[in-house]
């Protein structure tokens, strides 16, 4: 197993997409961050709790609510692990080194999660940057900036290295890396939010809200409005659902498409 994880850490970090993926996770962060922290707006009504006073705690954890971009390019991360090996047919030599499927299948789930985590940490260095860049700056204070960063990138961090492992379990089962990344990207930014707004208390088990659950490890979650309610699984639930989209999708993967002739 040992020489299979390094294996496959030489393949994903051997693609260029692996560091075009976190570089971006580091520009996005920091740029959407900005963006969310000084959209302009008045600071009464509605808009004083969408948009918060600058230098307050709830302004920063908005500014770091940018980092949540990490966990759809480990998603990304994951699908290309395992769909690639496809696209270019490199995946027949890898069953002819080991070809017990599951095994690398396995190995993939692991070096995956490895670079989902990777991403978080970029997508967090860069907003982090920007909290001490606006505190210099004379805005908010550097133990608040610090306390909210650190509320926000642990979930944020586990999310990442889950929608990883969750990417790969999808690459499993479509094979094909266009549909595999539609359907993940696409079901989560679109279908998801409308299963949700309908059946918001069985939309908590989707894999976007497991996300968002997990992102409020320690954050407390602000609700805008009296009649609008936040339905989320407790952090550890949105943990092992992720968990389980991914370890489910790559067994039937295993099972099913994996097992196909692949010539």
């Amino acid at each position: 197993m040992i020489r299979l994880l390094r294996a496959e850490m030489v393949k994903v970090r051997s693609l260029w997409s692996t560091w075009v993926l976190i570089g971006a996770g580091a520009l996005l962060a920091s740029g959407f961050g900005t963006l969310i922290g000084f959209a302009p707006h008045r600071r009464r009504g509605l808009s004083a709790i969408l948009f918060p006073p600058h230098g307050t705690a709830a302004w920063f954890d908005d500014l770091f609510s940018a980092m949540s971009i990490a966990q759809t390019l480990a998603l990304v991360i994951g699908v290309l692990a395992i769909t690639t090996e496809y696209r270019h047919k490199t995946v027949t030599s890898t069953y002819l080194a080991e070809p017990h499927r599951g095994r690398v299948v396995e190995a993939k789930l692991v070096v995956s999660a490895g670079w989902g985590a990777a991403t978080a940490v970029a997508a967090g260095a860069a907003c982090l940057v920007l909290g001490f860049s606006v505190v210099a700056a004379g805005i908010g204070t550097s133990n608040v900036m610090l306390t909210e960063f650190r509320h926000v990138f642990p979930g944020v961090f586990l999310a990442a290295m889950l929608f990883a492992v969750y990417g790969v379990g999808l690459g499993a089962l479509l094979r094909n890396q266009v549909l595999a990344l539609v359907v993940g990207i696409g079901f989560t930014a679109i279908i998801e939010p409308i299963i949700v707004g309908i059946f918001p208390t069985q939309g908590e088990y989707l894999p976007g809200q497991a996300a968002q659950a997990l992102e409020s490890v320690t954050a407390s979650a602000r609700n805008f409005g009296s009649s609008g309610i936040t339905h989320l699984l407790p952090w550890w639930g949105g943990g092992l659902m992720l968990i389980t989209y991914g370890v489910v999708f790559s067994i039937a993967g295993s099972l099913t498409t994996m097992r196909a002739d692949i010539s």
